[in-house]
């Protein structure tokens, strides 16, 4: 009974003072988490919590193991990111296999990293996560707020900071929920195709909403 109040507790933290940040790739989350750091906010970001569940002798590496094959752990027992993104990018049966591993323990680590840093409790915290409405975890949260700019915003910025060809950069963009329809589904809209002065003054505005 008492673990059950405990991840209650936990649940209702969450769910009134938690705001997640998502939105599609290249949108400017990690822009906006940036700033909420700045503003003096803790923000989990789910790509660190990713890499962290994966590490070797967690659960979650043995798992994929399993499922993909051993030749996907490299010898130092470190997961070889780009053969298994190799595979799920090409095989949707794949990437649902991928996902029902990876999801449940994200969400694992991030409940214990809130229970750990004792978040809530009267002030905001944010969560970075670019699957929400995907998974259907938007309800979980106090408010949901997306990133957004245009396709051709997103490609650029994706071959500054990846070097992929402009092919590469649409197969990824279009494999996800198309931004604007995650914008549409949120609770508030960032434009990220400002400034930055103007970026962190509606990152301010948003937080006194």
């Amino acid at each position: 009974m008492a673990k059950d109040t405990s991840k209650q507790n936990k649940n209702d933290q969450i769910k009134n003072y938690c705001i997640v940040i998502t939105g599609g790739v290249a949108t400017g989350k990690s822009v906006v988490a940036s700033m909420l750091r700045k503003l003096g906010y803790t923000v989990i970001d789910a790509d660190q919590l990713a890499r962290e569940v994966v590490q070797p002798g967690r659960p979650a590496l043995k798992m994929i193991a399993e499922a993909f094959g051993q030749d996907l752990i490299n010898l130092d027992g470190q997961l070889n990111r780009s053969k298994l993104r190799e595979i799920v990018m090409r095989d949707d049966t794949a990437r649902q296999k991928l996902e029902a591993i990876m999801h449940p323990a994200i969400q694992t680590a991030f409940e214990s990293a809130v229970k750990n840093q004792k978040l809530g409790h009267g002030k905001l915290f944010f969560y970075e996560a670019s699957l929400v409405f995907e998974v259907g975890r938007d309800p979980l949260f106090k408010e949901c707020w997306a990133t957004y700019c245009s396709e051709e915003t997103q490609i650029q910025r994706l071959q500054q900071r990846s070097h992929l060809t402009r092919q590469q950069c649409l197969d990824i963009i279009r494999a996800q929920m198309p931004a604007g329809i995650k914008a549409a589904k949120a609770n508030r809209q960032i434009d990220t195709e400002t400034s930055i002065a103007e970026l962190e003054e509606n990152i301010k505005n948003l937080i006194k909403a």
